[in-house]
């Protein structure tokens, strides 16, 4: 069998995010994500999947700080990210990120 490959023009660019938030910030957390997440498409971009896992669906760790949420998003292209970071309205309320989230574990993927 013989299959014939067409190369693309682009490789789309994923990345993974386990958010883990401050004492409290979880309201300021929501606002942020309802105001910046309806932009991902104006910038070819999804959200694949949005995870609030309680403590007991961990298998690994079970114990100690474990992330809030975990996002996983896409874009056609890496550029189409970086766009979307630049975005107006996502830098006005980078204020409710900051005083909402502890830390951000972010991992990239291409393909």
């Amino acid at each position: 069998m013989i299959i014939d490959e067409q190369p693309t023009s682009y490789e789309k660019f994923t990345i993974t995010q386990l958010i883990y938030l401050n004492e409290g910030g979880e309201q300021d957390f929501l606002k942020y994500e309802s105001l910046v997440l309806p932009l991902l498409e104006k910038y070819r971009g999804g959200l694949e999947l949005r995870l609030r896992p309680g403590r007991d669906n961990f298998i690994y760790p079970t114990e100690g700080e474990l992330p809030y949420e975990v996002h996983i998003v896409s874009f056609e292209t890496k550029e189409d990210f970086l766009r979307f970071k630049n975005d107006p309205v996502r830098i006005k309320n980078q204020e409710l990120l900051k005083n909402s989230v502890k830390k951000i574990t972010v991992m990239e993927s291409c393909g």
